[in-house]
């Protein structure tokens, strides 16, 4: 029975579910969820999905809704391949867990939101321009106002949303100090990251064979799923120079080059600093399928595809409706 994954492609969490099910090389569909359209929330989503988060994996009658639960799990129905949790009887499998969990402690959002918000902190960021503390209020606010919507909509899943609703009004990504001390916090992980890559590759920088190890053991762990995705992250939110760049830790620098050529990588995480890919057009093919249902499949995509590219070099047409704006 084929796997399907519920993602977001520029979704750092879902990033880390996608880039496991590719390493697996497993068969599985993907349902592109769109974040900014609140397709998360919707009610179809919430009754398998009861967090309203990304990713999701779903197997039979079984489902994942953790990305980490869901990189155990790949464990699981593939007996034959390499763990991404290894046992103790593989070289390096105790520091798989220890770096796993502190990897874990990084408050990626708190970085992601920040980085968004205070530029200066920044450089060659990736993301929208117009994005600041004002905007993510409002966007904050409208996403519990429209949560609160649908739990008056839908009693059955009042308990669902009522949780969302304390859980997202709960946490202030937009805190400045917050976020500087997950820089600093983030800053110090990647030291030690560092050395653990130089022990490991002791002088090597490239010309990497499939016999040299990777962040723990000779093959590709959940620990090295943590940081390629992490880095991959930085990169978006211009936090490059802060975290490996100018040689600050060339180790750290030579790992995401040589994971970039990783296949598993490209296929999973190769557009998602694209936000024209990852971000506007599962927003548009979203939307477009909300207001005309009768057109799914391939017009759907062709009719979304052909819209981005001309926004993105043109810029709106005058008869595109207002509602139908993305809003970065």
């Amino acid at each position: 029975m084929a796997l399907t994954l519920y993602y977001n492609p520029a979704s750092f969490f879902s990033q880390r579910a996608r880039l496991a099910v590719e390493e697996k090389d497993v068969a599985y569909r993907s349902h592109i969820i769109s974040h900014p359209s609140g397709e998360a929330i919707e009610p179809w989503y919430m009754r398998m999905q009861p967090n309203g988060t990304v990713p999701a994996l779903k197997h039979g009658e079984i489902i994942k809704t953790d990305s980490k639960d869901i990189i155990l799990y790949l464990d699981e129905i593939t007996p034959d391949a390499p763990k991404f949790y290894p046992d103790s009887s593989i070289h390096g499998s105790d520091r798989v867990a220890y770096l796993t969990d502190l990897m874990q402690t990084i408050s990626v959002e708190q970085i992601s939101v920040g980085s968004l918000c205070y530029r200066q902190y920044t450089q060659d960021c990736k993301l929208p321009n117009r994005f600041d503390v004002k905007y993510a209020k409002q966007s904050f606010d409208a996403m519990g106002d429209e949560m609160r919507k649908l739990a008056e909509k839908h009693p059955d899943l009042r308990e669902s949303y009522m949780a969302k609703i304390k859980v997202h009004e709960g946490r202030d990504l937009t805190n400045k100090e917050n976020f500087l001390v997950a820089l600093k916090e983030c800053d110090s992980i990647m030291g030690e990251i560092e050395e653990e890559l130089a022990q490991k590759w002791n002088g090597k920088f490239d010309n990497f064979t499939d016999s040299d190890p990777w962040l723990c053991c000779n093959h590709f762990t959940i620990a090295d799923i943590y940081l390629a995705t992490l880095l991959h992250r930085f990169v978006l939110a211009g936090q490059v120079k802060r975290m490996w760049g100018d040689g600050k830790r060339p180790y750290l620098a030579a790992y995401y080059a040589r994971v970039q050529q990783r296949k598993s990588f490209q296929r999973a995480c190769g557009s998602a600093n694209n936000l024209y890919l990852s971000v506007l057009l599962p927003k548009l093919k979203h939307q477009i399928r909300k207001a005309f249902p009768r057109l799914v499949g391939f017009s759907v995509f062709a009719a979304s595809l052909g819209l981005a590219v001309y926004m993105q070099y043109k810029g709106y047409p005058s008869w595109w409706p207002n509602n139908l704006k993305p809003k970065f």
